[in-house]
């Protein structure tokens, strides 16, 4: 069964970061990210919010599900249709 703190570290090595880069986007020290990652404490809610500036996939970490790649409906794209 995959844990919060796997799949955190998951994501964190997804994005080719460190536990200190990772710490720093989320406001916290490497200590907390470690202890994070190994299921050793929660992360709170400003952490979960600063870390998805990154790129990280709070939905995943959360509940084990990726969230759905952002799609721009048909005709609203940049480019004109013809």
């Amino acid at each position: 069964m995959s844990t919060y703190g796997k799949r955190l570290l998951q994501e964190r090595l997804r994005l080719h970061l460190t536990q200190k880069q990772l710490a720093a986007a989320g406001g916290v020290g490497r200590h907390a990210q470690s202890l994070y990652e190994r299921d050793m404490s929660l992360p709170r809610a400003p952490y979960l919010a600063a870390i998805t500036l990154v790129g990280v996939d709070v939905l995943y970490i959360l509940t084990g599900r990726h969230a759905a790649p952002h799609r721009t409906p048909p005709g609203n794209g940049l480019l004109s249709e013809r």
